[in-house]
């Protein structure tokens, strides 16, 4: 990819990045105001992203580079602990405080999320013999499991541990009691 295009992109990602850590929703915020706080026109946001969801779709790619370099293996297997050991004072943790309230943020995110996590698991997964079960199908019962898990400790009046999750889910997912 050419320096330019890698320095716009930057450029862009940064700018919006910072608008929604000023405590702009996500979904309030223009092209304009990016390509204001960019410093850049119009013209070069389009030249590069089809609109802003396009561009946080690159930026969480690049905010999420470290947990993507985790092995697949192991966030399959652990995935409470990996994403705690990631967000823990993270630059993303810190977009997520500051979006929180905003819906369409989080189903963008959420959406990415399962995106990524279905691509892990299929990955890690590839090298299981299971003619009797499609990845597919694997893939979708592994997130939705982590999704009910995370969905239901949110809920919860006690605080559980990040291992006690990987605990449960690895019980729901393995049917494998405390054997694991």
């Amino acid at each position: 990819m050419d320096i330019r295009t890698q320095r716009s992109q930057s450029f862009l990602w940064q700018a919006f990045f910072d608008l929604m850590i000023d405590g702009n929703p996500f979904s309030r915020i223009t092209v304009n105001q990016i390509c204001d706080k960019a410093m850049v026109h119009r013209s070069t946001f389009y030249k590069h992203f089809e609109d802003k969801y396009a561009l946080l779709d690159f930026g969480l790619s690049e905010l999420f580079a470290d947990y993507h370099a985790i092995p697949e293996i192991k966030k399959v297997v652990a995935p409470f602990y990996w994403a705690d050991t990631f967000f823990e004072n993270s630059t993303a943790q810190q977009l997520l405080e500051t979006q929180k309230k905003d819906e369409v943020f989080f189903d963008l995110l959420k959406n990415y999320s399962i995106s990524m996590m279905k691509q892990d698991v299929l990955k890690a997964y590839e090298q299981i013999d299971s003619k009797d079960i499609p990845l597919e199908l694997l893939a979708e019962f592994h997130v939705s499991t982590i999704f009910t898990l995370s969905h239901w400790q949110a809920k919860s009046s006690q605080t559980i541990s990040v291992q006690e999750m990987d605990r449960y889910f690895k019980q729901l997912i393995f049917m494998n009691s405390d054997k694991s």
